[in-house]
């Protein structure tokens, strides 16, 4: 379009030059309309361009909750399957959540939070099949271990690679199902023993399974699992993490369960133009609230809608104007639900509700990741979408920043640059426009991790021989996650002619081998992306085998004499000395009299 104008313009002006002033002045009017044309459409880039960066926000997001009953401070990483792996952090949220953006990335994935919660440091795992759900807690960190068949979960994400979180897809489901059955009695008392920890919804909010973490200590050690009352000390299940239907459960160990909180007290209605405002006194054993509303009155739970985890005061908006509504208020915790409050009413006003700009959003939060900022909110009543603003200077507006429209939160803003602060403003939207901005939040992006390399190779390798064995050390190289040894009894051992050790570290012992033997090694380093060229050959020799007890000796006379004995005997290969035993009676051993160090003849006085 712009290119016509141009030349259209262009057309009609070499018209107009032979037609006098008149034409000019038209020339001048349309210069003029182009030049504001062009103004227009150059605002209309510009504002498209916005405050910087090129981020969008991403249709494929790992996302769920880092939490042991409270939630986890600390960061979430995923690896995914690619050879090799790539890889991509994130900070976790105040309330546990984490998201990160896997657009680039091949599923399947391994998660790995390390953070603290109540004073204790965490290091837990989980798995994501694909976008989507991937909780990590206790359970995760058993359950992705055994399919994995590692009895260290951490090797689940430390020593990740495609095969692995492949085997782990293949054995989730049945390894899920197992669990579930072993577990049944403790997760059946917290209302959870039809949840898969991994991908159903989960709050780190202290009900259901977040209140059994509350309650019990889930540890892996040595391939041990063991969960235990944390207030009892008592042990509730032990067994292996290969093999946990076998395990010992014992229900006798169990936390007590909570009592059904009672019934609210205090509910009442107050009705305004399209909503009305509830409150009610807090229970003191409860974790959460129901509502239950109608339109007539004898409202109970079973002839009601419901509203689940409401909270009070509790403000229920869209409703027709100028009508009755009767509500009932439950207190919940994991026992279950209490009896129904007394039944409250309000009647809404009868004018229909103008429709009015929703407020700012509140509760927003920012989080930095692997070039990628997480984005949360809180919902806006009234509101039918929202409004992402940023840019990469503070004091970012809805005028000078980028704008991202249709968000929903958690909005995983990705394509950021990285060790960049990104700053944020939301707003929410309805049919009567868009509201005032949020308050401004802001994250900085990780900085960016190098692309791991080949490890160089080990350099300083030392050897020396013992009895039967060689010891060989090194320093750490770095990049290197674990080391291979090569050895040999010909000297020049390469990786291709040489017996191989994998998995060592240093100090390595080599034992087993033969005496007086001189033997040569090579040491490599490796990580996920390869394996280093081999380190200077070194050698070792064993020390030598320890000579053979010499032959009883042959060939020996005694002869006496005036008060002596003399005794001589041959010679035996190999001895350095020899003892003499001696008795006056027949039948001489070596419990006897003893001479050492003798030599032949040896006199006796």
């Amino acid at each position: 379009m712009k290119k016509s104008i141009t030349m259209d313009y262009c057309h009609n002006f070499s018209m107009i030059v032979m037609k006098g002033d008149m034409m000019n002045k038209l020339v001048r009017k349309s210069l003029a309309a182009i030049t504001v044309l062009s103004l227009m459409t150059l605002g209309l880039m510009l504002a498209g361009c916005g405050g910087g960066g090129s981020g969008g926000v991403s249709s494929e997001v790992v996302s769920g909750k880092a939490a042991v009953g409270s939630p986890l401070s600390g960061q979430v990483s995923l690896k995914d399957s690619s050879t090799p792996a790539k890889q991509k952090t994130t900070v976790i949220s105040s309330d546990g959540s984490f998201a990160i953006d896997v657009t680039d990335m091949k599923a399947p994935y391994v998660l790995q939070a390390t953070g603290s919660a109540d004073e204790t440091v965490y290091k837990l795992n989980s798995y994501a099949d694909g976008p989507g759900i991937a909780n990590i807690n206790p359970l995760s960190n058993v359950i992705v271990a055994s399919a994995a068949g590692d009895d260290d979960p951490d090797d689940v994400y430390e020593k990740s690679d495609s095969d692995k979180n492949h085997r782990i897809r293949n054995n989730l489901s049945k390894t899920i199902s197992i669990l579930l059955a072993k577990l049944e009695p403790l997760l059946k008392q917290y209302s959870s023993e039809h949840t898969n920890p991994i991908t159903s919804r989960y709050i780190a909010n202290h009900l259901d399974l977040d209140d059994m973490f509350d309650n019990v200590k889930i540890t892996v050690s040595n391939g041990q699992l063991s969960i235990i009352n944390k207030k009892t000390r008592a042990v509730i299940f032990t067994g292996l993490v290969s093999d946990i239907a076998n395990g010992i459960f014992d229900g006798g160990s169990l936390p007590p369960a909570p009592s059904v909180p009672a019934a609210p007290n205090g509910l009442t209605a107050v009705g305004g133009t399209g909503q009305v405002t509830l409150s009610w006194t807090s229970v003191s054993n409860a974790t959460s609230y129901n509502l239950y509303y109608a339109t007539t009155p004898g409202v109970t739970k079973t002839n009601a809608t419901k509203i689940s985890s409401a909270s009070t005061p509790y403000v229920q908006a869209g409703l027709a104007a100028g009508t009755s509504y009767y509500y009932i208020v439950t207190a919940v915790n994991s026992s279950g639900e209490s009896a129904a409050s007394a039944q409250a009413s309000a009647v809404t006003a009868s004018t229909p509700p103008v429709p009015t700009l929703p407020a700012a959003p509140t509760g927003v939060t920012a989080t930095g990741g692997t070039n990628q900022v997480t984005l949360t909110w809180g919902a806006v009543s009234a509101a039918t979408s929202y409004n992402v603003y940023y840019a990469t200077t503070g004091g970012v507006t809805k005028v000078n920043g980028t704008k991202i429209t249709g968000a929903t939160s958690p909005a995983v803003l990705n394509g950021l640059t990285a060790g960049s602060a990104y700053y944020c403003i939301i707003t929410a939207v309805n049919s009567a426009g868009e509201g005032a901005a949020s308050v401004q939040v802001a994250a900085t992006t990780l900085a960016a991790v190098p692309t791991p390399t080949v490890p160089a190779a080990p350099t300083g390798v030392t050897s020396i021989g013992g009895a039967n064995l060689a010891t060989i050390t090194w320093p750490a190289v770095t990049g290197a996650a674990s080391y291979n040894v090569y050895w040999s009894t010909s000297n020049g051992v390469t990786k291709t002619s040489g017996t191989k050790v994998a998995g060592v570290s240093s100090p390595y012992v080599k034992t087993g081998l033969s005496a007086g033997t001189t033997y040569y090694f090579i040491v490599t380093a490796a990580n996920s992306v390869g394996e280093s060229a081999a380190s200077s050959q070194v050698t070792a020799t064993t020390n030598a085998a320890p000579p053979a007890v010499p032959a009883a000796p042959t060939g020996v006379t005694a002869s006496g004499g005036a008060n002596q004995v003399s005794i001589s005997w041959t010679t035996v290969s190999g001895a350095t000395s020899y003892n003499i035993y001696w008795a006056t009676a027949s039948g001489v051993t070596t419990a006897a009299t003893k001479i050492t160090t003798a030599t032949s003849p040896y006199v006796q006085t």
